[in-house]
């Protein structure tokens, strides 16, 4: 039985491979950009300056999202009454058990708890399976924030309305 809790300290290293490990082997992160497999094996930070969930499967680290509020370290797009998730990575063995809706499915339910108006995300042009289970979700294309954090990986906007 698969359970999203809050990351825990001893969850960080295992959260931090599975986000590399996944990322790349869905080809969304480019061989030689060492600093966002930096960025993705720290999961303490995150933790530390958002909010970090974890899917678990008998202590097994399946899944994990970065819930980020505007104005926070880990938001990149989010304005005042939205929610922004990033770094979703669902280990590749895992795939296919529905642990990425999970914990889209947890950021919805915090979102909703906290008021917001949307939940907002960017996922790579390259991230095709990604891009499947947002639209699935209902999320919808938000082109006025597409942007480019390197040159040449272009990052498409996407939102949910919650009303």
């Amino acid at each position: 039985m698969t359970t999203i809790r809050a990351a825990r300290a001893a969850d960080f290293e295992a959260i931090g491979e599975l986000c590399v490990r996944a990322y790349a082997e869905a080809g969304n992160l480019p061989a030689d950009d060492i600093d966002y497999a930096t960025e993705l094996r720290n999961a303490a930070d995150r933790a530390a300056k958002a909010e970090l969930l974890v899917a678990v499967d008998d202590d097994a680290v399946l899944g994990t999202v970065t819930v980020a509020r505007p104005g926070g370290v880990y938001a990149e797009i989010a304005r005042p009454g939205e929610v922004e998730f990033r770094m979703l990575a669902v280990a590749p063995e895992a795939a296919g058990r529905g642990i990425g809706a999970a914990l889209v499915g947890a950021v919805l339910d915090r979102a909703r708890q906290e008021d917001a108006k949307q939940v907002v995300l960017c996922v790579s042009e390259v991230a095709t399976a990604a891009q499947r289970l947002y639209r699935r979700l209902g999320f919808e294309p938000m082109p006025e924030r597409d942007w480019l954090p390197v040159p040449n990986f272009r990052l498409t906007a996407h939102r949910l309305p919650l009303f």
